[in-house]
């Protein structure tokens, strides 16, 4: 009786679950999947970041989401670089992942960060870019005024428009790249 009820229960089940046979097969269309960014530009929603990446030789700001708009979390999503969508229009970084992170901001607006001894192995351009694009970031915190680097807790000479330095640095060390004005729209013309 087993044998002949466990075939019966297994075939019920199989024609039991509500489609019926086709005579023929029927072609299905299915959606292309969705393109993946490289970055995914913080989370949907929340209070929006500014950060800064490079478009030619000069730095471009570009409104990110975070969770927190603190320093530590400004400066995570600069060090995941441009989304694909961006690269393709002309956005890139200079910055390498030798950034470790944002150890404190002083009472005074002075954030300190932190860098591997690699990222001194950048060069020429590269570099001023670099650190041009953590500063300008960070400094667009509410608490931030400047930025020293340090490699393993001693400060670490960056390079600036007006040569290398071992000091906290602003934005006015780097309006060699300061990001371009917004064009003024113009006057309307005079009406009658």
């Amino acid at each position: 009786m087993a044998r002949t009820l466990v075939p019966l229960v297994a075939a019920g089940l199989v024609t039991g679950c509500g489609v019926a046979p086709q005579d023929a097969p029927e072609p299905v269309s299915t959606a292309a999947a969705p393109a993946v960014e490289t970055g995914n530009g913080g989370p949907p929603s929340g209070p929006r970041v500014q950060v800064f990446f490079v478009r030619g030789a000069d730095l471009a700001p570009v409104a990110r989401r975070t969770t927190a708009p603190d320093p530590v979390d400004a400066l995570d999503l600069l060090v995941e670089g441009p989304t694909r969508t961006e690269a393709a229009d002309g956005i890139r970084t200079a910055l390498a992942p030798e950034v470790v992170g944002v150890d404190e901001v002083l009472p005074d607006g002075t954030a300190t960060v932190s860098l591997t001894r690699g990222f001194t192995g950048l060069t020429g351009g590269n570099q001023l870019l670099a650190v041009a694009q953590v500063v300008w970031t960070l400094t667009e915190m509410p608490r931030v005024r400047s930025v020293r680097f340090t490699v393993e807790d001693q400060p670490v000479e960056v390079p600036t428009d007006d040569g290398l330095t071992a000091q906290p640095v602003d934005r006015d060390d780097y309006r060699s790249v300061a990001p371009a004005a917004e064009p003024t729209p113009s006057p309307s013309p005079p009406t009658d």
